[in-house]
Formats: C-alpha cells, sequence, structure tokens
C-alpha cells in the first residue's frame, strides 16, 4: 500500500509541474499534435521497463483482450488530454486547475456504480480537497467561460479513465498497459491532428522542450506511475492523492518562479493535504455507503 501511495505521490508532482509545460505549447503547436508526439514520446520512455524490470502474472485473469482495452483507455486519455488542452488557451491556468481537480468529486460517484464502496473518511475528504482546490486555485473571481466548460467536459474523460483504471489494472502487465493507452491515445491524436491542425516540423522544433517534458514527465512517468499505483488503492483514495498535483504546482510555482503563497492560497494548501489523509483512514464497515451495483466476479 505504502509503495502504490508514493507512486500516486510521484505522478501528483510529476502532472502539476507540467501543467506550465501545457500551457506554453498551447500556444506554439495544436493540441493534437502535441499529444499524439508526447505520447509517442511517452512509448519510448516506458518501452525499456520492459526488458529490464521484473515481469510477473496479472493477480487477475483479463476479461478483454489487451488491444481493446488499450483502445479504450487510449480513447479515453486522447478525449481527456485533448479537450483539456485546447481549452488551456481559452481560459486561466487557476481556473483550469480547480475544474480539472474537479475528478476528486466524479471518481467516488462513478466508483459506486461498479461494485465500489465509498467511506464516510472518504466521503469528509473528497468536500475537504474540493474546498481546498477552490482556495488554492480560484485567485481571481470566477466567471464562466468557454473554456471552462470544455475542461469540465474534460474532467468527466479523466474520471472514466480513473475508474477503468481501477477495475484492469490487476489483469494486464502494467507495463504493457501503459504502452497500449499511450499507443492508443497518440493514435487518435494523430489522426485528429491530420483532420484539424496544420503541421510543420517548424512548430515541433519550437515547441520541443514542453513536448518532452509532457512526453517523458508526464506521459511516461506520471501515467506509468498512475497505474501502478491503482492495482492496490481504491479509485477514491487514488483520485484524492493524484489532486495533490494543484498542491505540487503551488510548490514548484514558489521554489522556481518566486511566486509567493497568500494566506488563502496556504490554506487551500493544507486543506487538500487534510482531504487526502482523511480518506486513508480505516473506517467500520457501519461507516460505508454503497456500492449501487454489485460488481460481477
Amino acid at each position: 500500500m505504502l509503495q502504490a501511495r508514493l507512486c500516486l505521490l510521484l505522478t501528483a508532482f510529476v502532472w502539476g509541474s507540467t501543467f506550465v509545460a501545457q500551457r506554453l505549447a498551447s500556444d506554439l503547436v495544436g493540441p493534437h499534435t502535441y499529444n499524439a508526439t508526447r505520447f509517442l514520446l511517452g512509448v519510448l520512455t516506458v518501452s525499456p521497463l520492459l526488458l529490464f524490470m521484473k515481469q510477473s502474472a496479472p493477480p487477475q485473469k483479463a476479461r478483454v483482450p489487451l488491444l481493446w482495452i488499450s483502445l479504450l483507455l487510449g480513447f479515453l486519455l486522447f478525449l481527456g488530454a485533448s479537450l483539456q488542452q485546447y481549452a488551456i488557451a481559452y481560459t486561466t491556468a487557476s481556473k483550469a486547475a480547480f475544474l480539472t481537480a474537479l475528478y476528486i468529486v466524479i471518481v467516488p460517484i462513478l466508483g459506486l456504480f461498479i461494485g465500489q464502496q465509498l467511506s464516510l473518511a472518504a466521503l469528509a475528504g473528497v468536500f475537504c480537497s474540493v474546498v481546498g482546490a477552490a482556495l488554492l486555485s480560484l485567485k481571481e473571481s470566477f466567471v464562466p467561460s468557454y473554456g471552462d466548460g470544455i475542461i469540465l467536459i474534460s474532467t468527466l474523460f479523466w474520471a472514466l479513465h480513473i475508474v477503468l483504471l481501477s477495475t484492469v489494472t490487476k489483469q494486464y502487465n502494467p507495463f504493457k498497459l501503459a504502452l497500449g493507452q499511450f499507443l492508443g491515445c497518440a493514435f487518435f491524436s494523430g489522426l485528429a491532428a491530420l483532420w484539424s491542425e496544420p503541421f510543420s516540423w517548424q512548430m515541433i522544433e519550437d515547441s520541443w522542450l514542453f513536448i518532452a517534458w509532457g512526453g517523458v514527465l508526464s506521459a511516461g512517468l506520471g501515467f506509468t506511475g498512475q497505474l501502478l499505483g491503482q492495482r492496490k488503492l481504491p479509485a477514491t483514495q487514488a483520485s484524492l492523492i493524484m489532486s495533490l498535483e494543484i498542491v505540487f504546482a503551488g510548490i514548484m510555482g514558489y521554489l522556481i518562479l518566486d511566486e509567493r503563497l497568500n494566506s488563502q492560497e496556504i490554506y487551500g494548501l493544507i486543506a487538500m493535504c487534510l482531504g487526502v489523509l482523511l480518506a486513508q483512514l480505516p473506517c467500520p464497515p457501519q461507516l460505508y455507503i454503497g456500492p449501487l451495483c454489485r460488481r460481477k466476479e
């Protein structure tokens, strides 16, 4: 369990540091081209792990061939990442971060429909994390915009991706599953780029640093860390830990960009950390909600 939590903390750190790269890349290259190239780079980053990491048999038997589950995960990644990357150009980074973090609300609700339970401690953790995300991210008055609506739609696909991973990670080799979903996302992103975006190698040259940042860190390390972490943790706990990406984004901004944290932001950091801690607390059986639907074994 500790190793799984550390993997998800690494994921949160990587995703928090990558948000800046995505915003800067949106001024230089189209969203589909950016995602196609960075997830291909993610494939190159993860591929060596298949050779050097010890391979063990999955604890559960796969119900669906790896190809089909990879395409489904890749399609959800494509929808979430492309909509988010597109919308970043039309909203502020702070509002985009807060709206993306709302998957911490959607995930436990979806989990109830796939046979998962929700403890009252985790529910309290969700509430604290939402309050913390709002305090940390909403530094200006919140006036909904076109970009905000697109970000909110992308958040639904991030939540669906998290919930699906929680049901299949024990059925497949984690590194093969990571490669499969990266290839799937790159495939769908490439098709969308060919259909809707102009392309030139100059765009790639101008944005290579941001592509490398998003490919090696966010895709290669971040999403692989998510996959490894979710093998042992419920989706709700995992989503709350990963929502710490906002916290790490604030800390990195302070350390690297000398962005000072005001009292509101500090309270937000504390609330999000408290929310994650609450979700890890053990609860007696009578303090659980659901599931609404029983999962068939």
